[in-house]
């Protein structure tokens, strides 16, 4: 496992390297995205092939995002998987065939290094739940409820995103969460296969101390109105 971080990490070293991109519209901070989601747990099948071993477990997402200014954006994204072991991901103990939904909630901002090259800051509130999601932990509507939340929490994260080539851009970024009583620093990385100006495929990866999440999926960027 760590051998497979270690290549992925050096796979996106060229992302904070100035490149120079073919002429094409800027980066989209606005789409709508849906994942396949695969879980790899350190320490189990890591004798068996690489498929085996990087599907532990498995799910869907959908994410989302949206440009408020030319500089600002807000995102969201929600996600339900499921593991094939008991284990601690680094932010919690996840439990063996149950439902792991995660709600993440938040504001960036893109701050601009050259030509189709942006420094991004993100942050966000996240809460994971058990079988069924509930914000806050409970039925209860009221916000306050969220107090008394133990498994939710937030993440803030800084990277480099980048038009790599024509049709193919990438981000790179470290994480780090906290959540109640776990706190853990991830990697993560990103890459947009863009099949024309709204529709591309998307690839990516959380590598956290125990668990190395990775999903694939088809985003459509609808251009917001402050998008370049």
């Amino acid at each position: 496992m760590k051998g497979i971080i270690k290549y992925l990490v050096a796979a996106c070293l060229p992302f904070s390297m100035p490149l120079v991109a073919a002429a094409q519209e800027d980066l989209s901070y606005s789409y709508l995205e849906g994942d396949y989601i695969s879980l790899d747990i350190d320490g189990i099948d890591e004798q068996d092939d690489v498929i085996d071993d990087i599907d532990d477990g498995n799910g869907f997402g959908v994410r989302s995002s949206l440009a408020l200014s030319s500089n600002f954006f807000v995102f969201a994204d929600y996600s339900e998987t499921n593991s094939d072991v008991t284990f601690n991901s680094g932010t919690g103990i996840l439990p063996q065939d149950t439902d792991i939904n995660r709600l993440n909630a938040g504001a960036g901002f893109r701050m601009p290094l050259m030509d189709r090259t942006d420094l991004v800051f993100r942050g966000a509130y996240t809460d994971i739940d058990f079988g069924d999601f509930d914000l806050g932990g409970s039925s209860d509507p009221d916000v306050q409820d969220l107090n008394d939340d133990s498994s939710d929490g937030w993440f803030a994260d800084a990277g480099l995103r980048s038009q790599l080539f024509e049709s193919f851009e990438g981000l790179a970024a470290v994480r780090y969460t906290d959540i109640e009583e776990t706190d853990q620093f991830s990697l993560v990385g990103e890459g947009l296969f863009e099949l024309n100006q709204n529709l591309g495929l998307s690839i990516g990866f959380e590598a956290g101390d125990e668990l190395t999440t990775y999903y694939a999926g088809v985003r459509l960027s609808f251009g917001g109105p402050f998008d370049d």
